[in-house]
Parts: structure tokens; C-alpha cells; sequence
């Protein structure tokens, strides 16, 4: 390794990505939101809670239409949509843990 080099220096190379698209993250729940968007009835997000973050979550994507966006934990929420959701358990649920349900509902008129 030459000197005045870090081990860091030889992993990445310090470069523009090439143009083209936009570019979104593509988290869990941006493309779990996209999904429920087409399907236009309940779905259950396949991925299991403690019951306070479900609660929690739940509570953030019902208000999330009176909430700034960026204070969601939740992201993949658009302006101006509205969405309902519950939380619990059930016999797919493994012991401690808990769903939630998600509904696409509109746009805020």
C-alpha cells in the first residue's frame, strides 16, 4: 500500500453515478404501500411486530394524512393519500408477535 493512503481508499473510488432516471429507495414499505395501492382492499404486510411498534405504525399510517411526511416511520406515503390500518394478532402470528393490515382508502379532497 503506498503511504499517505488509507485502507478506505482502496474499497471505493470517489465518482459521480451516471445520469438517467430518478432514483427512489426501494425501502420494505415504499414498495409494501405500492402494492396495497393496486390491490384496493385489506392486505396484511408480511412482516411481524412487537405489539408496540405495530401499534405504533398503525397509528402513524391512519394520521399520516394529518402529519408531515417526513415524521412518518413509514416511508412510501404520497401527499394528500389516505390509508386505514389495524393491528393484531392471529393463528399465523408467531407467539409475541403481531400484523398489520393495511387499506389503501383515497385522496383528501
Amino acid at each position: 500500500m503506498e503511504r499517505g493512503r488509507s485502507k478506505s481508499s482502496w474499497r471505493v473510488v470517489a465518482e459521480e453515478p451516471p445520469n438517467g432516471g430518478h432514483w427512489q429507495r426501494q425501502s420494505f414499505w415504499v414498495l409494501a404501500l405500492d402494492d396495497a395501492r393496486q390491490q384496493n382492499r385489506w392486505v396484511r404486510v408480511q412482516r411481524y411486530y412487537t405489539a408496540s411498534t405495530a401499534a405504533q405504525i398503525a397509528s402513524d399510517i391512519r394520521s399520516s394524512h394529518r402529519r408531515p411526511l417526513d415524521t412518518l416511520r413509514v416511508r412510501g406515503i404520497l401527499p394528500g393519500e389516505l390509508w386505514t390500518a389495524r393491528w393484531g394478532a392471529d393463528e399465523k402470528c408467531p407467539p409475541g408477535s403481531f400484523s398489520i393490515w393495511i387499506k389503501f382508502v383515497g385522496y383528501q379532497k
